[in-house]
């Protein structure tokens, strides 16, 4: 995660000796094995920031923050703290907290910077800041800001202009923000009923994009046909091409070798409402929220399909949720306000 990841390496305590040492109690000994884990994971995320932890449990996460918040309460600034406190609460679901702690981390650096020297890229916090802008773009993304992650990363491509990758992640943002997967293509101003193909505004350049990007796709396949990443990515590309049975087949490729990836669940959902099939969406945007209620999208679209259905009831629900999650978005306030009226004259 770091240019200098030895430099910021946390002090371990050697495992033998804890191991060895007699205890009083199997409590203590837990307590002391809990505390082992966490100092591994947390090594291991500063080492790969693609560290998994699906797998760890809900007390290991949660020890994982409490060490990291005594660290950050010891040292506001210290800067790596803040960034694997982000990385954990990104990878868990919590999009808020993960926005917040890249706030501080950027904060952090920020200070290190004079005013008269702000080249992000002769520093060797470099990395990092482009490390943290990158990650509360993503997580800006998850629940639905498109215009602040753009204005993130943004910022990001002004300190290092030559990075490709955050342009690339500029224009799929650009692209997100124009079609919103339903929201945005049907509202129930608009007439949620009429499936559309993309817009006619998505430029050329973005179509073409994503056919170049299904070539890589299946090459990468045919070295590997179970890469699940690979199929979701494939999939997701045909539905931007409006080609919604090809998303759907290989989004249930994706599926069937990982069916814990709640993003893909939601774009199933997307596809399945655009091939005008709302119950069988409906399922597979409550997979998506079974394995992360954090997914603003999926409450969103679920609430959307509820109000075209005319479950008023259950639609207020699902855009409340949504509204937990982003409390600003407009289109989520209006789809609210129509089924409040909905409900409203339902009494009358």
């Amino acid at each position: 995660m770091t240019a200098k990841d030895e430099e910021y390496e946390l002090e371990q305590p050697a495992r033998n000796s804890l191991k060895t040492e007699e205890t009083t109690s199997s409590g203590r000994y837990k307590e002391r094995e809990d505390y082992l884990e966490v100092i591994d994971i947390i090594g291991a995320l500063m080492q790969n920031k693609d560290f998994p932890l699906k797998n760890k449990s809900t007390l290991i996460i949660s020890k994982i923050l409490s060490f990291l918040n005594k660290e950050t309460s010891r040292d506001k600034n210290f800067t790596e703290a803040w960034l694997i406190k982000g990385t954990v609460l990104y990878k868990t679901g919590k999009y808020n907290g993960a926005i917040d702690a890249f706030d501080d981390a950027l904060e952090s650096m920020r200070k290190e910077i004079s005013e008269e020297e702000l080249d992000y890229r002769e520093k060797n916090i470099g990395i990092n800041y482009k490390y943290a802008l990158k990650f509360k773009a993503f997580a800006l993304c998850k629940l639905g800001r498109y215009k602040e992650a753009i204005d993130t990363l943004n910022e990001a491509s002004n300190a290092f202009p030559e990075d490709s990758e955050i342009q690339d992640n500029k224009n799929m943002l650009h692209t997100l923000e124009k079609k919103k997967l339903i929201k945005g293509m049907g509202s129930p101003d608009s007439g949620l009923k009429n499936s559309r193909s993309p817009s006619k505004n998505t430029a050329f350049f973005d179509l073409d994009k994503y056919e170049e990007s299904l070539k890589e796709f299946n090459k990468i396949l045919e070295s590997n046909p179970k890469d699940a990443e690979t199929w979701g990515n494939k999939g997701f590309a045909f539905y931007m091409l409006g080609r919604y049975e090809e998303a759907l087949s290989a989004l249930n490729r994706s599926l069937e070798i990982e069916p814990k990836n709640a993003d893909f669940w939601s774009f199933k959902g997307s596809a399945l409402y655009k091939l005008a099939r709302p119950e069988e969406a409906l399922k597979a945007f409550d997979k998506a929220l079974q394995k992360n209620p954090n997914i603003f999208e999926a409450w969103y679209n679920k609430g959307a399909i509820l109000f075209e259905l005319g479950r008023y009831k259950q639609a207020l629900f699902a855009v409340e949720n949504a509204l937990r999650i982003n409390t600003e978005d407009i289109n989520a306030l209006n789809l609210k306000n129509s089924t409040l009226d909905k409900l409203e004259k339902d009494k009358e």
